[in-house]
């Protein structure tokens, strides 16, 4: 999971992520300087790739603030 989520990433932001580079606890807008508009885009990718729905009215804004919070949220959709 962590190696799609490092795709999505170096394609919205435009730079090379490795899964190695995203840390667990951390915040990924700050620590990747994630804008709004890559927010968006992020949301859509998760959608694509890991076929969930993220309803922005049933989804805290904080889901997405780290990538734990990501892979649980992935994996909660999922099961």
């Amino acid at each position: 999971m962590k190696e799609k989520f490092a795709i999505i990433l170096s394609e919205i932001l435009e730079n090379t992520i490795t899964p190695e580079n995203i840390p667990e606890d951390v915040d990924l807008i700050s620590y990747f300087e994630i804008t709004s508009l890559n927010m968006i885009y992020l949301m859509l990718e998760i959608e694509n790739v890991f076929d969930v729905e993220v309803n922005l009215e049933e989804v805290d804004v904080k889901t997405f603030f780290t990538y734990k919070s990501i892979k649980e949220f992935i994996e909660r959709e999922q099961s």
